[in-house]
């Protein structure tokens, strides 16, 4: 009779090191959120008179920003030209940066009141896109006068 080394552990191995991938790669690693989708951090103020929209966009030219609006929202669309690898420039050891992958973000806000899409403005500085959408005059507060009933003036 002739003795067969198993280990009883050997088909816990695939699960072993996908266990060891996860924590390896950390809970979001570049590969990750390219599954995940790609989107730009926003902030959107209201102020009496206007919307502001300010996105950051670091590492990424003004001529690849395009923004659009309509009566009720705001598009910022950045599209970038993919890195094209020539042979002779070597192979990746660690390729983390995610703007070589992801060539194109989309974001569409949808804003609480009617806007004049003629009146937006767009300033590009710094990596931060900051959007001045001007209120639509029928959707600014409007003050009421006051009426003061006559028993209250004579007092």
């Amino acid at each position: 009779m002739s003795y067969t080394d198993h280990d009883p552990y050997d088909s816990l191995t695939p699960l072993r090191d996908v266990v060891n991938r996860f924590l390896g790669d950390g809970l979001v690693s570049p590969e990750r959120l390219l599954t995940l989708g790609r989107t730009m951090p926003i902030d959107v103020i209201e102020t009496p008179e206007e919307f502001v929209i300010e996105a950051s966009l670091t590492g990424v030219r003004p001529s690849n920003v395009h923004v659009s609006a309509t009566t009720s929202s705001v598009t910022i669309h950045v599209g970038r030209k993919t890195h094209a690898k020539a042979d002779d420039e070597g192979v990746y050891l660690r390729r983390e940066r995610i703007e070589r992958h992801g060539p194109e973000m989309t974001r569409t806000i949808a804003l609480p009141a009617e806007i004049d899409p003629s009146k937006v403005k767009a300033l590009y500085e710094h990596g931060v896109l900051t959007i001045h959408i001007a209120k639509d005059e029928s959707t600014k507060p409007k003050t009421i006068p006051l009426q003061i009933a006559k028993e209250y003036v004579e007092r």
